[in-house]
């Protein structure tokens, strides 16, 4: 890595995520972006990297016993898990990111590299950054579809490293092994659930509409809309009267088929 990429870094780092958080994730969320809209393509890419290797570190040391091996495990000279690379992969193994995100994070990291090891101009036209950047998944709290690769790699990973910054105040100091801790965001439905069943039913059947004329890029991005709106209609059932739930479960089927209305272990019930 170039000097010049070493003290961008360390520049970057004097600003972690300490600086702009608060008990609100999405002013911190906001703050964030603001700091986004001077960086170049180089600056971005090395800033959002720079947040992730940091909060990876202390997702590992909430997750870990606090003691003096866990620290020169994570922050030690030479330290084991002193890299991103590092971070990512025990934070997977750990069952503290979920799969999607430890995807997204290897792809940011290949696109770091590309991007601090080379003292040639470089933007995310680069064949091989374009290809890491639209393999990211599509942030959930987004409607509309990136319009930019640079937009794309930056909301994608932003809200990674949020949900990241909320799993470190969720998971318990206990040092004990646990089952998967990993979580995602999701916007919330605030009304009454017939309410929400309504909102979430009008929703998908207007994605499904867009689906049918859709180009490959713009049906991709519906496709994960879609999705994340069944995941909705799904959580709306979880916590109804339970008396409801088959039948909201059921209703979920005139947008899509049973494969995709099956879900991941994140739920207490599958479908």
């Amino acid at each position: 890595m170039s000097d010049v990429c070493v003290r961008t870094i360390q520049m970057l780092r004097a600003h972690r995520w300490s600086r702009v958080e608060s008990d609100n994730y999405f002013d911190s969320l906001n703050q964030l972006h603001q700091r986004f809209k001077d960086l170049d393509d180089r600056g971005l890419v090395l800033t959002l990297a720079a947040f992730a290797e940091d909060s990876l570190a202390e997702l590992l040391t909430a997750f870990m016993q606090d003691n003096s091996a866990t620290r020169k495990l994570i922050g030690g000279f030479d330290a084991p898990l002193g890299t991103l690379s590092s971070r990512i992969s025990a934070c997977y193994a750990l069952g503290i990111l979920t799969k999607g995100q430890y995807h997204d994070l290897e792809h940011l990291r290949f696109v770091r590299n590309k991007f601090s090891h080379t003292w040639a101009p470089i933007s995310f036209d680069d064949t091989d950054v374009r290809k890491h950047i639209e393999a990211m998944h599509y942030s959930n709290l987004i409607e509309i579809v990136p319009g930019s690769l640079r937009e794309k790699i930056e909301s994608s990973i932003s809200i990674l490293l949020l949900e990241i910054r909320v799993a470190i105040r969720q998971l318990p100091k206990t040092g004990i092994r646990t089952i998967s801790q990993g979580s995602r965001i999701y916007s919330g439905l605030n009304w009454s659930t017939e309410e929400q069943i309504a909102k979430c039913r009008a929703r998908l059947t207007e994605i499904n509409l867009e689906i049918k004329g859709a180009k490959a890029a713009q049906k991709e991005f519906l496709t994960h809309l879609k999705r994340m709106w069944l995941e909705k209609y799904y959580r709306v059932a979880l916590n109804a009267p339970k008396s409801q739930f088959e039948e909201i479960t059921k209703g979920m089927l005139d947008f899509a088929s049973p494969e995709e209305v099956t879900f991941s272990g994140i739920y207490d019930r599958n479908l």
